[in-house]
This record gives structure tokens, sequence and C-alpha cells, in this order.
């Protein structure tokens, strides 16, 4: 992993790991996977050309830093879920989900994937 500063003060400093384009990916399809908001990997990949990605392109995925395996569960977000019920729910904060999920905005939509604390659960 290397590490990429984010391209203005408003972002703070991101891990990254590299991904290789394979076929039939999008930047979309990708930030989905990786649970990464598409504008922030298109600030970190200023340089890709987003209508003409090539197989063996590489890009950075930026890596939360608080999100490990070990200290997180996924938890899919499911048709009729709000913001303050997955609050209620696991008992945490607003600042718990954006910290674990590399956000600076969150836009639930089912099938959404959310990391969320194991030490709070």
């Amino acid at each position: 992993m290397k590490n990429v500063k984010g391209m203005s003060t408003n972002f703070r400093e991101y891990s990254c790991m590299n991904y290789v384009i394979g076929q039939g990916d999008s930047l979309y399809s990708i930030s989905r996977e990786y649970n990464v908001p598409l504008p922030l990997i298109l600030r970190l990949n200023p340089f890709v050309d987003i209508y003409n990605l090539q197989v063996g392109d590489e890009i950075c995925i930026p890596v939360v830093e608080g999100a490990t395996q070990e200290n997180v569960f996924e938890y899919m977000v499911e048709e009729g879920d709000s913001i303050q019920s997955i609050l209620d729910k696991f008992g945490i904060d607003i600042e718990d989900i954006i910290r674990n999920n590399g956000l600076n905005s969150i836009m639930l939509l089912p099938g959404t994937t959310l990391n969320i604390p194991n030490d709070i659960v």
C-alpha cells in the first residue's frame, strides 16, 4: 500500500490499495464492491480516463484505516433502513459510521454494505 494525500485541504490522508482493472470493470462497480464513494475514487485518480478504462490499468482504492476485518463487521442496508434506525439498532453514532466507512456523506440504498464497529455490538 502507498499513501496518497487528498487533492485539497478538505481531504485527509488515505492509504491506497492498488487495484488492477479487469474485464468488465467500471469505476461504479469498483466503488460498489469496495464501498467507496465514486467521487473519492475519481479525486484520488485524477489521470484515469473514465470513458476508456483499459484492462491492466492500475487505480488507487482508498482504504479506511479504522476499518479492519478484526474490529468491524459488515451490515447490509435493508429496505426501509434509515440512518437513525441503523444508529439505534447498533447503539452507535454517526461519527462511527463515517469513520469506519471513509465517508463524508451517507446515501443509504438497499444492498449497500456498511462497516459497523465490533466493540460496540
